[in-house]
């Protein structure tokens, strides 16, 4: 999300740095990769001086108070329909599609953001949400979820987590020894360097699939949310999109030229993030294990060419596997009974196209990650699946976009029924996004967005679909 903070302290407009509010543009890499100092390499000097503390001004801060608050409303409504085998029902009996459908008129977003940098290499970027619509975000899939017998209206989720990110960089850590920005270290609690944002700089309101969906998604014949006993356990298993404990160096790299070469489009430029993190979302890690990633990304003339990849040796602890004491439609525990592991892989390419160079105002920003988990189950089942995304966006003027986007997941067979357990699954889900967004004013835009989505278990014998079709319109305003 744009934080209008930077617009008051270097005078400068939102669309330096973001396509359209709210999503980055490649000044906006620079920008974030030189802890909010500098665009394209070159310094932005601030409207109001600095106040030092100590001598030199290796720390500062910022002439005006570093406070941004993002709020909006917005009209929301969701219809689904799920189906499934009267004998794997929750609870069983019923067979026939149930149909439901929710509603809601509510604050889509009111967030704080504090941020600014604090003199010549520390600096730092902290939110509280403090109310928050979740209706576009873990929506429900996979065979527990289709399997429900439930009737009524839906109640569209909201939450009011208070704290979601805090995350604090130290820019140049080699000083003159290595090029501006290109060896920074970043700590704290934030989102993973994905190739596109699953936190709210991205453009969509709706997730990216293959960001926010876990093994047990797709594998247990009940919900995941439903395995534990305590919710907030739940909250530990671990998803790509959620913030999570984590400590990198990053840095932007510009072979055979200086830095602030990047402003020319014509620059090869790399970006590059190495790091590890506690793979347990903001919540603290519950075992020993620790995750490592990389994100590495070539840009030139608008195009970008990344890959990205993370892998831990453990997703479960022991609180995790005492919590989930829920047996399946077959009588045996879907998580098992004792102490075991399950690593965690993710890897694969991304690639933005644009037709910018060529005056065409046309991108297509594209995804595919593979994913794997060693034990999901505990039964010594291991459950792999493909997933990405296309999306296309079309900017008729400066001040408003339209997207199309289309998201897919393949699961692998999975069976741990011959193992003592009680899962068995072949997943497949997709979904369409088509959205439209305007600026009205510099911080104020209207989001128009709709979604149809389907899930399908393919197992032979049980089969259970989920289909659902939504809309949200939406008012987004920041100061």
């Amino acid at each position: 999300m744009a934080v209008p903070t930077y617009a008051r302290l270097y005078g400068v407009d939102c669309s330096n740095c973001h396509s359209m509010w709210g999503s980055l543009n490649v000044n906006g890499a620079t920008f974030r990769l030189s802890g909010y100092r500098a665009m394209a390499g070159q310094d932005l000097p601030p409207l109001d001086k600095p106040i030092e503390i100590g001598k030199g001004g290796a720390v500062s801060l910022p002439g005006v108070f570093p406070i941004s608050l993002i709020t909006g409303v917005a009209i929301e409504y969701r219809r689904e329909q799920r189906d499934a085998p009267a004998a794997l029902r929750d609870p069983p009996g019923e067979s026939g599609p149930i149909t439901r459908a929710g509603s809601n008129f509510t604050v889509a977003d009111a967030s704080i953001f504090l941020s600014a940098p604090l003199g010549k290499h520390l600096s730092f970027f902290i939110e509280f949400p403090m109310f928050e619509t979740k209706a576009w975000e873990f929506t429900p899939t996979g065979p527990g979820e289709a399997r429900v017998a439930q009737h009524g209206n839906i109640q569209l989720p909201t939450e009011t987590p208070v704290f979601e990110v805090a995350k604090f960089w130290w820019n140049n850590l080699l000083g003159s020894r290595a090029p501006r920005d290109s060896v920074n270290l970043l700590g704290g609690i934030t989102q993973l360097p994905l190739a596109y944002p699953s936190g709210k700089v991205r453009l969509s309101v709706n997730q990216y699939l293959v960001y926010e969906r876990r093994g047990l998604d797709y594998i247990s014949p009940r919900r995941v949310d439903d395995l534990f006993t305590d919710p907030a356990i739940s909250d530990r298993l671990f998803r790509l999109s959620e913030p999570q404990g984590l400590l990198e160096v990053n840095g932007m790299i510009v072979p055979g030229a200086p830095v602030d070469a990047v402003a020319k489009p014509q620059t090869p430029w790399l970006e590059y993030h190495v790091g590890g993190t506690t793979a347990s979302n903001a919540a603290s890690d519950g075992n020993l294990a620790k995750g490592v990633y990389g994100r590495f990304v070539g840009r030139w003339y608008g195009q970008a060419l990344g890959v990205f990849g993370i892998w831990t040796p453990n997703l479960v602890d022991d609180a995790m596997i005492s919590a989930a004491t829920l047996t399946g439609p077959g009588g045996a525990r879907i998580i098992k009974d004792g102490h075991f592991q399950s690593a965690r892989v993710s890897a694969g390419p991304d690639a933005t196209l644009s037709l910018a160079p060529f005056k065409i105002p046309v991108s297509l920003e594209n995804n595919v990650l593979y994913s794997r988990e060693s034990n999901p189950t505990g039964y010594g089942k291991e459950f792999a699946w493909w997933g990405g995304f296309h999306q296309l966006n079309y900017f008729p003027t400066k001040r408003s976009v339209v997207y199309a986007r289309y998201d897919w997941i393949l699961g692998d067979y999975f069976d741990d029924t011959g193992a003592g357990g009680d899962s068995k699954a072949h997943p497949r889900e997709w979904d369409l996004i088509g959205g439209l967004q305007f600026l009205v004013l510099e911080n104020l835009k209207l989001i128009g967005e709709y979604r149809h989505h389907e899930f399908d278990d393919r197992i032979t014998g049980g089969s259970s679909t989920l289909k659902d079709d939504g809309f949200t319109v939406r008012a987004m305003t920041g100061f």
